[in-house]
Formats: structure tokens, sequence, C-alpha cells
């Protein structure tokens, strides 16, 4: 019986850039790190590597060359179910569930854990004491098994903190989990005869900056006799982390412009829009910043990471700046460099696409710069400080007004503006139908609902899915596309899954993840649902009645505030109403001259009234104001 190490890697948009699976520190892929400190150090039979788009198969392979990793793709998203793929093949032994930031800690600490773990018959072992994102966990194959049947019934997704969890249930739970939890952790530091003030609180591996400093901890600890089974990497990024953090202490006065001197210049309006994934509020800002008057003023843009949302920014001539660390945190560091960034760019606006972030707000707040606040979200949560900051507010619906309102601030800071698209670009016009049913694998003659959605639970996917048996019932050839990107670990992503499986619906719901062009799947579509509970507005709504394709959507939120029920872009159903939402979906599908009819009448209201031309007009004229009101406090 041997021992199988197993890496799940999160899965990741694809609209982000990055990916820290396939960084190189130290000249070496981090993947061919890994194998090196688990294959040749620790007694391990396999390292598997589970991966998830076929589309970064051959990347991995490069980065791990020369190695003796297997990889597997998984369709499964979390760690808990993948690992259940792995568990299915072995028949005994050990498992041993790693982190990428294992590449980072002592090279025998997996030997040593496998040692504790047999000397102690332990069912699990836990890694007590090690830095967040470099930790493990050891299982006996059968305990592993167990745990992954209680998944479901937990909600379980990762390993690590499915043990904790089951472990604080104790004794009374034991017997009806069977699993042993009684067993003994692995102390990190005691293993190692060090003190946990000279380790980390954890190893950082998702952005790309965090990769220059674990860089220069490896450089650190190998310039100095260094020895691969100590914590020499992790005790060098503490001290790395020290500097860092005395640096961000270190801050000098800057002098800001004041508003009189901003004046005299063009106002650059700098957007902050820190979440880097693309969906609906990205490219709403873009289309509206593409027809900004550069005469008027100049945009400039941040987000923390490169992808695609900063090449669209680039692409309507906004300087785009991509730190590529965790902004969003409220940190010293990031304070002063929001400071710093300011005194360069000298913003005359900031403009906040999504929840501000304290570091941020606090520098603007200390340079003088009005704040005007987007809100495109219906779950305010995060936005208290830059709603009562902001000089002038922004909503993309009435039903977002009034949720605004119910923080401290007057109506007439708030303005209502739909969310936008450029209806030039977002035009049915010059699309094969056929051409595009055929790229996603799609039957010409199927009839096909859409579904543009993140895999969060206020989207109802699980309305969609309950719709889509009643509707498979009525409509031959019918097809559920639903378009939804995942990641990170996903048990909601499970959930549905499982819920397809017992409706039987596996041959009619089709999944996809990022899309580049979501015009070519509106064009291969039907119709768009979006079933959502208290829906900001809906930028897919927009650009589906953009491209002619009409629309259901719910009376929850703000969407129904652009469709005119039956008349104009769609049909409106009750929130939570499945069975209304299938009946609908139904007449539309069976009355192609129905949904041409609504579908023209809807792209006919964007055209006139959604445009991106009038919002970009409606923004200028707010900071015009704010500028106003700014030059003459």
């Amino acid at each position: 019986m041997g021992v199988t190490a197993v890496l799940y890697l999160m899965p990741l948009t694809r609209s982000i850039s990055f990916r820290p699976y396939l960084a190189r520190v130290g000249g070496k892929p981090i993947l061919a790190m890994l194998a090196e400190e688990i294959l040749q150090h620790s007694g391990v039979d396999r390292l598997i590597v589970q991966y998830h788009y076929e589309q970064e198969r051959e990347l991995l392979e490069e980065a791990v060359t020369g190695t003796k990793i297997e990889l597997r793709a998984t369709r499964r998203f979390s760690e808990l179910r993948a690992a259940a793929e792995i568990v299915t093949e072995a028949t005994g032994g050990q498992i041993a569930l790693l982190q990428l930031g294992c590449a980072f800690a002592p090279a025998d600490l997996l030997r040593r854990m496998l040692e504790h773990h047999r000397q102690n018959e332990n069912g699990f072992t836990l890694l007590q004491g090690v830095p967040a994102g470099c930790s493990m966990i050891v299982f006996e194959t059968a305990e592993l098994a167990s745990l992954i049947k209680l998944a479901d019934r937990f909600e379980f997704s990762d390993a690590e903190s499915a043990m904790r969890r089951l472990m604080m249930l104790g004794d009374k739970a034991q017997g009806k989990i069977a699993l042993q939890l009684h067993s003994a952790p692995f102390d990190f530091c005691a293993s190692y005869g060090i003190t946990p003030a000279s380790l980390p609180a954890q190893v950082v591996e998702s952005l790309e900056a965090e990769f220059r400093y674990l860089e220069k901890a490896v450089i650190a600890a190998k310039n100095d006799a260094y020895n691969p089974d100590s914590p020499a990497i992790l005790c060098a990024l503490k001290q790395i982390q020290i500097e860092r953090e005395t640096r961000a202490c270190q801050l000098t006065a800057r002098s800001a412009l004041s508003p009189q001197s901003r004046a005299a210049q063009k106002p650059r309006i700098l957007y902050l829009s820190l979440p880097s994934a693309f969906s609906g509020a990205e490219q709403a800002l873009c289309s509206m910043i593409k027809f900004l008057d550069r005469e008027r003023f100049e945009p400039l843009a941040i987000t923390a990471r490169e992808g695609t949302f900063a090449e669209k920014l680039r692409t309507i001539g906004a300087e785009t700046i991509c730190p590529g660390w965790e902004v969003l945190e409220p940190s010293l560091e990031n304070f002063s460099y929001a400071l710093s960034l300011y005194q360069k760019l000298q913003p005359s606006i900031i403009h906040l696409n999504s929840c501000g972030t304290l570091p941020f707000l606090s520098a603007a707040l200390a340079s003088g710069i009005p704040v005007v606040q987007h809100v495109r979200n219906a779950n305010l949560n995060g936005f208290h400080d830059g709603l009562v900051m902001a000089k002038a507010i922004i909503a993309i619906s009435e039903f977002l007004k009034r949720e605004a309102l119910q923080f401290p601030i007057r109506e007439e800071r708030i303005r209502v503006i739909y969310d936008e698209v450029d209806t030039e670009y977002v035009n049915p016009v010059g699309f094969s139908r056929g051409a595009c049913r055929r790229e996603f694998g799609l039957g010409e003659s199927a009839k096909i609902v859409l579904m543009v959605a993140r895999v969060v639970p206020n989207k109802r996917y699980d309305m969609m899915i309950d719709a889509a048996a009643r509707i498979a019932q009525h409509v031959p050839g019918f097809k559920l596309v639903l378009k939804g990107d995942i990641y990170g670990d996903s048990t909601l992503h499970y959930k549905l899954q499982n819920r397809i499986h017992l409706l039987g619906l596996e041959n009619i719901v089709r999944w996809i993840d990022f899309v580049p062009d979501i015009r070519k799947l509106m064009v291969a579509a039907d119709v768009l649902a979006l079933c959502s509970d208290r829906e900001g507005l809906g930028s897919c709504v927009v650009e589906a009645m953009a491209m002619g394709l009409p629309v259901i959507v719910t009376n929850t939120g703000g969407t129904h505030e652009i469709v005119d029920n039956g008349v104009r872009g769609g049909y409106v159903v009750a929130g939570g109403d499945s069975m209304a939402l299938a009946q609908r979906t139904i007449e539309l599908l069976a009355d192609p001259t129905l949904r041409r009819k609504l579908g023209h009448a809807g792209r006919e209201f964007v055209r006139t009234h959604l445009d991106a031309r009038i919002s970009a007009q409606a923004v200028m004229e707010i900071y015009t104001k704010v500028l106003r009101e700014a030059a003459t406090a």
C-alpha cells in the first residue's frame, strides 16, 4: 500500500490572465518545485495534479516537463469531490492532500507527517502551526472515502476545514460519521524547533506580485547554507513581510493638488474597479468609458489583476494599472500605495465601479479628491463608506436607488443611469446563427434558452433548472445553456449538477464557462432567461435586448424596469416561480413570430434609451457638477 499526494488546482476564471500554478520561482516552475519536494524527499509514490480547463493542458504539461507529476482533468469544483475520483482507484495506503504553497515548506515535511501518522495509527493527520496556504492533510484512504460521503450532508468543500468542523462536534458525532476524530495532529513548530513568531501567518500564492516576494524569500534562504529540510524559506518570507510593513508605516507627507489647480488642467477620472474578473459590471463600465469625451476628460483605471478587463480598458484608451496584489485589503501598505498613486496620477475624480476599499477611500479623503460611487450590486455590504463619502452616486436602477437610500445619504445625491451598451457593437447584424451554434457544439434545430450569470445563490440557477425539467416535457429539441464562470471551491455548483442529474437533464443542460464574445452565444440562443433574486439590473439582459434576443426576467430587483411585459423585450415572471418561468419560456419557444416582435421592440428601446453614448453624456454631467462644487468649496 503506497502513498498518493494530490494537488487540486482551484478553478480560476479565464478572464484573469495570471495562473499561480504556472508561475516560475527561482527560474523553475512552481509545480516542478513541488514535485521535487514531494517525490524526491517524502517517500511518495505518486503526485497527481487535478485541473479543470483543457485549454490549460498544454501549459501545464510544459510546467511539469521532466517531473513524474500526473495531470488529471476534473469536472468537480471542490477539493473533496475531486478527491473522490482519486479514492475510487485507490486500494489502500494514504492520500495526502496538498496546497500549492507546500512547494515552499521544508522538503521533508510530508515524510515527517507520514511517519507521525503511522506511529499514532491516525485515520487522518492535520498539520498545526504551518502558515496558511502551505498546509497539507494526510488520510487513510478509507477515512477520506468516509469524509467524501459526508460532503453533501454538511456542505463540505475542502478537506481541512471539513475535518476541523467535524472535530468540533465532539464524541457524540463520532459514531454517526464513522471517522476516527481523535487523531494526534502534527505540530510543525515543535518538529522543526522554531517558534510561531518566526513564521508568516500565510503564504499568499494567488496573485502575481506576491510571487516576487516569494522569489526574494527563496533567494535569501538559499544564499545562506541552505538546508532544504528546514523552514528557511518560510522564515525568510516572514522577514520580508516585516520589511514590507515597516516601509508601509513610513509614510511621508504628500501634497495633493488643490481643487483650483485640478480645474486648470483637463480633469482626469480614475476608475477603481478592483474585482478583476470580467462580467457585466466591467463590460458596462468599458462601454461607458469608450464614449467619454476625451476633449473634456481623461480616463485612467486601476484593477488588481491582468486579464480580459484590463485588456478591454486599454483598448478603449484608458491608461490601466494592475498592481498584481490584493489591493482590497485594509492595510497600511495599500493606503501608502493609494497615496503614492494619487500623487503620481493627480486624478480630479475617483469613480468607484464597485465597493470602495478603505485604503483608497482614506487616501482620497486625505488628498482632497472627490469620489463618485457607482452602485451596480444589490448586495451593498461594504458600500457604506463609499456611499457616505461620495459627492455623487450613480444607481443602475430605481430598485438600487431605493436600496442605497437606506444609508445616511440625501436623495438628491443619487441619479439613476441604467446600465449601458454600445448598440453598434452589440448588434446581431453580421453574425451567422448556424456558425455560432456550430462553434459551441449546439444543434442547428435545437430550441435554446441561455442563462448568463455568476454561480452564486441569488442568481437562482436552481429555479432555472427546475423550469428546464418542465420545459423539456413540452418542447422537443430543448436545450438549456448555462454560461457561468466558476472560480474557487463551489459547493453550489456541485449541488446544481446533482440537481441536474436527479432531474435527468444531463443531455438537456450544457454548462459553459468564460466566453470571450458573448454576442455569439446570444445569436445562437432563442431566449435569454435571468431569474435572479434582487438583481441590480442585469447587464446580460441589456445586451440580449440589444441583440434582439427576447428575455424572461423576474419582478424582484431592478431588471423588470426595462422590460414591458409581453410588449417590449420579453416577459416578467414572479421571483421564485419556476412554473411561471417554464410556461413563459414554452410560449416563446413555440412562437418565432412573437420572439422576433419582442426582440425587435427590445432592441429599439435599448438603442434609444440605454445606448452607452447616452449614459456617457449623463455621467459627464455628473463629473462637471462634482468638479464645479469642489472648486467652490
